[in-house]
């Protein structure tokens, strides 16, 4: 078989689900631990063809420990069923509904909001809302208040503890949309933002004042959709693309957004953002390039951490690189 780096050694598929109870535990777990520590992430579950899979198109599984009392309840670990996944398992899929799409599952993140378990995916995909036992109860769209699928990494105000996201749908083309999700679970705002083309807008950054947009240049690509049942990514670093970010006041619309130009690169994960007077400053991990010849994962090169200071009086961006130690 072809070397993959996202098929191999910690990132090898994991081919079981388990369920172990009364784990043993070497030390002492703190007794006011009460609660699960969860993870998901891409794991195929039938065999993939290394020639054209991507890591980020890996069916979702989640991974969980009960702690309480001063115990390790149980470990359990279930992919996140899918219509597709379940029928393969001879399952029927739990009868809930959404308009989002239903492509590979909610293989990316997972969060607790208003009571609610849900693994979440990017790219107009829908999240899924998971029981307490990390069995799949069925799509999620926060009871028909936001129906166009959700984003992977979305921001919980401290004070008020809604959720902020930045979604985006490659059917979308120019569009992509600001949300905030209440504590009841409930979309009460949504802003539709028109951006250059069809970018793959995996992340944002959150400040007290502004939310920030990062339009960069790794965009939808025909080339890869008719591949992406056999795991391919239909997006790639597209060099015409303008790379910028874009800053909005999070009590603004669309007109308010200002646009910013940056050095071409891509960012999937802001590590800090904060306003600073007239300024916002933006740490963020620098991918210098992704998704053109490397497609099997970011695995391009080398990333580092640098710090953008958004100047908003001048209209300019600041950068500067904080070090130059592998990140993400």
């Amino acid at each position: 078989m072809r070397h993959h780096p996202f098929l191999e050694g910690g990132f090898a598929p994991v081919k079981q689900e388990h369920t172990v109870t009364d784990l043993r535990v070497t030390g002492t777990i703190p007794a006011h631990l009460d609660g699960r520590y969860l993870r998901n992430g891409p794991n195929p579950a039938a065999e993939v063809d290394p020639e054209t899979y991507n890591w980020f198109t890996g069916d979702g599984m989640v991974h969980g420990v009960r702690l309480r009392d001063g115990r390790a309840e149980w470990y359990r670990n279930r992919w996140v069923r899918t219509p597709r996944l379940a029928a393969a398992f001879g399952e029927r899929f739990p009868a809930t509904r959404s308009s989002a799409l239903t492509g590979p599952g909610a293989n990316t993140n997972v969060i607790g909001h208003a009571g609610r378990t849900l693994a979440l995916i990017e790219a107009g995909y829908a999240c899924e809302e998971l029981s307490d036992e990390l069995d799949t109860v069925g799509f999620s769209d926060f009871d028909g208040t936001l129906p166009r699928g959700y984003t992977a990494h979305p921001k919980r105000d401290p004070e008020s503890r809604e959720l902020h996201a930045v979604s985006y749908f490659f059917g979308k083309e120019n569009q992509v949309q600001y949300s905030v999700i209440d504590r009841a679970g409930h979309a009460r705002r949504s802003v539709d933002i028109r951006v250059t083309g069809s970018p793959m807008m995996h992340d944002f950054s959150l400040t007290e004042s502004h939310v920030v947009l990062y339009d960069l240049p790794v965009t939808f690509d025909a080339r890869g959709t008719a591949e992406t049942a056999n795991g391919q990514l239909p997006y790639r670093w597209n060099p015409r693309y303008p790379a910028r970010i874009g800053v909005m006041p999070r009590s603004g619309g669309a007109r308010d957004v200002r646009w910013f130009e940056v050095e071409p690169c891509y960012v999937f994960h802001p590590m800090n953002a904060y306003d600073d007077g007239n300024t916002i400053v933006l740490e963020v991990v620098r991918h210098p390039k992704v998704f053109d010849q490397e497609l099997h994962g970011p695995d391009e090169a080398t990333t580092t951490l640098a710090r953008w200071t958004v100047d908003l009086d001048a209209r300019k961006v600041r950068e500067e690189q904080v070090n130059d130690h592998a990140q993400e």
